[in-house]
């Protein structure tokens, strides 16, 4: 498969590895590829091989290895037109989206459903935009 061919896919960039691999999970009971990368360099390089392929970004805002905004701003701009979705532990997502210029963002923990609305729609009524 070409990185130009196949469905479109959900990048989701964090380190917590069962958070991928939950995302995975309802991602393919819902026919939504989903690829997973553990840190902010190799979410970058993936973004940068598969762009063409990629619908939506999921993104972590505390990973080992590079500061939160250095990795925001670099997977925010590679992104360009996909749509990126910051989620965090964070006392208050919307000021960190807001750092990163993002409009939408989840707060961890989150239920199941509001997982599959995202990978389904790329939006669900539990994202929220700017203040």
């Amino acid at each position: 498969m070409t990185k130009n061919s196949g469905p479109k896919s959900v990048l989701v960039i964090d380190d917590d590895a069962d958070f991928r691999g939950l995302i995975s999970t309802i991602g393919e009971l819902h026919g939504v590829p989903v690829i997973e990368a553990a840190d902010c360099s190799s979410g970058l390089k993936t973004l940068a091989r598969e762009h063409a392929r990629i619908k939506l970004v999921v993104l972590d805002y505390f990973m080992p290895g590079m500061d939160p905004l250095a990795c925001g701003a670099a997977i925010v701009a590679q992104a360009g037109e996909v749509p990126v979705v910051l989620v965090t532990a964070a006392a208050d997502p919307g000021t960190r989206a807001r750092e990163l210029h993002l409009t939408q963002w989840l707060a961890k923990p989150m239920e199941l459903s509001v997982i599959t609305d995202l990978l389904i729609q790329n939006s669900s009524a539990d994202c929220a935009g700017e203040d």
